[in-house]
């Protein structure tokens, strides 16, 4: 449900340090299509509460980070807070809004805002935006999570 992933200095730094290819949507390449498309089945995943996010997707050195943890936390941690996070509620509805895809060889920088609504209970809809950084690297044919990091946007 809640998302956070940490991409900060070494996102920076590939953006930096390499020939960089940026667009934003319609004018993405295949390559950037297909990073979008793991993003966005990632949520469909993880709001299908199907334990497949982030298990299936995260690169055994992933790292997330969000205002709701005091310190970044690795894949392992984030499995365990994901499977008690989906025994707490459950997402209503969710949009997704790409921002920029950047490439530089097998890694891609995925921003993007997210308008989410979640439920506890009966309790009245909680209605949340925020920015989404995600690093995703590319072993052969597949992309993973590397690391991932979201702020609030306001309520």
């Amino acid at each position: 449900m809640n998302r956070i992933l940490f991409a900060a200095s070494a996102a920076l730094f590939v953006m930096a340090a390499a020939p960089v290819a940026s667009a934003q949507m319609p004018t993405w390449s295949a390559e950037q299509t297909e990073a979008w498309k793991i993003v966005q089945q990632s949520w469909v995943d993880d709001v299908a509460q199907n334990g497949k996010w982030p298990a299936n997707y995260a690169d055994p050195q992933m790292v997330v980070w969000s205002a709701e943890f005091a310190a970044p936390r690795g894949k392992d941690s984030a499995v365990r807070w994901t499977k008690f996070q989906t025994t707490q509620g459950k997402v209503i509805q969710y949009e997704l809004a790409p921002q920029s895809i950047s490439l530089s060889g097998n890694t891609a920088v995925v921003t993007y805002a997210l308008t989410i609504v979640t439920q506890r209970g009966t309790d009245k809809p909680d209605w949340g935006k925020e920015g989404i950084v995600e690093t995703l690297v590319r072993s052969g044919t597949d992309w993973k999570f590397l690391s991932s990091t979201s702020f609030a946007l306001g309520k």
